[in-house]
């Protein structure tokens, strides 16, 4: 782990402004709760744990860069990844709350990441009211994909199953200005889908080869170039309202 001093934060306040429009009336005050309460920027290699499930994290991270995985480990050593977090994205907001962190989260890829103070939670609404309605909406947003992670794994059929994952990684990106045109690019190997999706590795091989003869996506190491993606909506049903990257209210 490297620590930089240097606090470029212009750019990830950008990426929360796009992706946290319903909190816009709010969005000064977070860039200057950030400003107030971030203590310095951090550099985790690819591979590593940045904080291990049911370990003590006693701050927040705000990430700037890179990918890192929210996973769950199994006895046997399988894992099934619950979520990703994006450029954008906090780590560790539960603990605010809990004693300890409730998955794995493990660089994906090379990150940075922007430490900051843990405000004491009576204090955080009264003197930090911007940070406050980010993690709230955070939380929200993070119990909602994880409600279409349970559809997923339980409902959807692979070719299903993989769409929508695609469909859900676009918008993501596309919200924080990371999509060039239709082109995905992504660290995400097949194994990695196979660890989100709960399907094994040959039948993400098939299914992305299915999508490939239907000239709909097609996967190549480091990007997926999605060819159709009215017909990969259409697919798995994605909707994308339940990121929430819409309009405020009466907006």
């Amino acid at each position: 782990m490297r620590v930089n001093t240097d606090l470029p934060l212009e750019r990830a306040g950008e990426f929360l402004r796009r992706k946290m429009s319903t909190i816009g009336p709010l969005h000064d005050s977070l860039i200057r709760d950030l400003r107030t309460l971030t203590r310095d920027r951090v550099e985790i290699p690819a591979g590593r744990m940045v904080v291990g499930e049911e370990e003590r994290c006693p701050q927040l991270y705000l990430i700037d860069s890179g990918w890192v995985f929210r996973s769950r480990g199994l006895a046997s050593g399988r894992r099934q990844i619950v979520n990703f977090a994006l450029p954008g994205d906090f780590l560790c907001s539960d603990s605010i709350l809990f004693k300890a962190s409730s998955f794995d989260l493990i660089a994906r890829t090379g990150v940075t990441l922007f430490r900051i103070e843990t405000p004491i939670l009576a204090d955080m609404f009264t003197h930090h009211p911007g940070l406050a309605a980010a993690l709230a909406w955070a939380a929200a947003q993070e119990e909602s994909v994880i409600a279409e992670r349970v559809v997923s794994l339980g409902r959807r059929d692979s070719l299903e199953k993989l769409a929508h994952i695609l469909c859900e990684i676009a918008a993501r990106l596309e919200a924080i200005g990371r999509m060039t045109g239709d082109i995905i690019e992504t660290p995400l190997n097949q194994e990695d889908f196979a660890d989100i999706l709960g399907i094994s590795v040959i039948h993400v091989n098939r299914t992305f080869r299915k999508l490939s003869e239907d000239k709909i996506a097609e996967y190549r190491k480091g990007q997926i170039e999605l060819l159709d993606r009215q017909r990969l909506a259409e697919l798995s049903a994605f909707d994308p309202d339940y990121l929430h990257f819409g309009h405020p209210s009466g907006g």
